[in-house]
């Protein structure tokens, strides 16, 4: 009796095909969620939420253009590192001294240029700043003495876009001016402010937050300075 011939399988080659098809779909499907993750790490509002904390000391005081942190202005070193600080502490309560104001360590102050700007940068501590904005240091007992209430004029950061350049990030940040949060129009609709200005920042990974490298003018020409803040 002859052998029986094995039967054609008359739908292996569909489901084979069937089977390429979903391998590439499923390949294409990785690919663009790559790229869409990648997109979302470099432009997400939680990444620029964390980078608007790091720029904001330099913004409010309109840090000039620099390469190296080291070439700040000593002056303006302190107000930066100061105000990271007080920013950083997310309401925690410093001292009180007898004339009512706050008690800063300097070394909060030294902590914050080390989480700021790495190693390189070395605070020379002294009294800044004047009238009712004076903040006293007491170099015996390594402290800053900061008015509860202050006034001041500064900008606040809103980061536009995030640039990933191998290990340094370039960060557009817009100027807002110090008029609130929102403006309104006559009709009364509320708008978000514009900046007066951009500015760089050239920043790179420093465990889960950033240090700032360089501040560059912004080579786009847009939104240029239209309102010049006084010094602090």
């Amino acid at each position: 009796m002859p052998a029986a011939r094995p039967k054609r399988r008359r739908y292996a080659a569909p489901i084979g095909g069937l089977f390429l098809l979903l391998a590439f779909i499923g390949l294409a499907v990785v690919v663009v969620a790559s790229i869409f993750l990648t997109g979302r790490v470099l432009d997400n509002s939680r990444e620029k939420d964390k980078l608007e904390d790091v720029v904001r000391p330099l913004v409010m005081f309109d840090t000039v253009p620099f390469e190296r942190a080291t070439d700040i202005d000593k002056t303006q070193m302190l107000y930066i590192c100061m105000w990271h600080a007080l920013l950083d502490a997310k309401g925690q309560v410093y001292g009180i001294d007898e004339n009512q104001e706050m008690l800063v360590p300097a070394s909060d102050l030294d902590v914050a240029a080390a989480k700021l700007f790495g190693s390189e940068v070395t605070l020379e501590h002294k009294t800044i700043g004047e009238y009712e904005n004076t903040y006293f240091y007491d170099g015996e007992r390594q402290t800053y003495s900061v008015p509860i209430t202050i006034q001041l004029y500064v900008y606040s950061p809103r980061v536009e876009s995030i640039e990933k350049n191998g290990e340094l990030y370039h960060v557009r940040v817009g100027y807002i001016p110090p008029t609130g949060a929102y403006t309104a129009n006559l009709r009364g609709d509320r708008e978000n402010p514009q900046p007066d200005k951009y500015m760089v920042y050239v920043m790179k990974k420093a465990g889960d937050s950033y240090q700032v490298v360089a501040v560059r003018d912004d080579a786009s020409g847009e939104g240029q300075t239209h309102a010049v803040l006084p010094n602090p």
